[in-house]
């Protein structure tokens, strides 16, 4: 995905968890993580990668509101390691599974 398209995909994120927060699907508190990293979607300067894990971790975050929201296990959602404040440092973002 192109820088461009990821800082829309991020915009578009930004304002589902507007929605969320108003709908009180979502709290502040749920979205801590992504606040932290400090990188919003007007950060056009900013690095590429951090975008991509300003996404991801909005994405997580979601997606776990959702489920919980939907009644639904939201231990379940993958990537739930982006949430946890002692792993935000770390630059990997890859999720996918490694094939064998």
């Amino acid at each position: 995905m192109k820088k461009n398209e990821l800082i829309h995909l991020h915009t578009l994120l930004v304002e589902l968890a507007t929605e969320y927060l108003d709908e009180e699907i979502a709290s502040r508190d749920d979205l801590e993580s992504y606040y932290q990293l400090e990188i919003g979607p007007v950060a056009l300067r900013s690095r590429r990668a951090d975008h991509e894990r300003a996404v991801r971790t909005l994405m997580t975050a979601l997606a776990v509101c959702a489920a919980r929201d939907l009644g639904r296990d939201s231990a379940a959602v993958p990537g739930q390691h982006l949430l946890r404040s002692d792993d935000t440092a770390t630059e990997s973002t890859d999720q996918r599974v490694t094939s064998h």
